[in-house]
């Protein structure tokens, strides 16, 4: 049984890289892409399976979905600027909110 892998064009990772970019000034350092989802937190921490970001925020490449889970109120005062670079990946993706 073979495992299929869903490679990201080149056009998306391009746009990633700038997202990443842009949340690495605001003061998140880690970055996960799976399963559609795409992972920034502050930091690390060790949960059941593994190790997990904490202070995060998740969107996803395929559709308008954003998921923030922050305590540091200092990255909550930056969540306005971390929104405003997802709505512009967004933007760049294609992706409208159909609200």
């Amino acid at each position: 049984m073979s495992m299929e892998v869903k490679v990201l064009s080149t056009i998306t990772q391009t746009n990633l890289e700038a997202l990443k970019h842009h949340m690495k000034k605001l003061g998140f350092k880690y970055y996960k892409e799976m399963n559609g989802w795409v992972t920034f937190g502050a930091r690390l921490m060790m949960n059941g399976k593994g190790v997990a970001p904490d202070d995060c925020i998740s969107i996803s490449v395929r559709f308008m979905d954003i998921h923030a889970d922050l305590w540091d109120f200092d990255l909550i005062s930056k969540l306005p600027e971390a929104k405003q670079a997802i709505l512009n990946f967004y933007e760049a993706e294609g992706i409208a909110n159909e609200d």
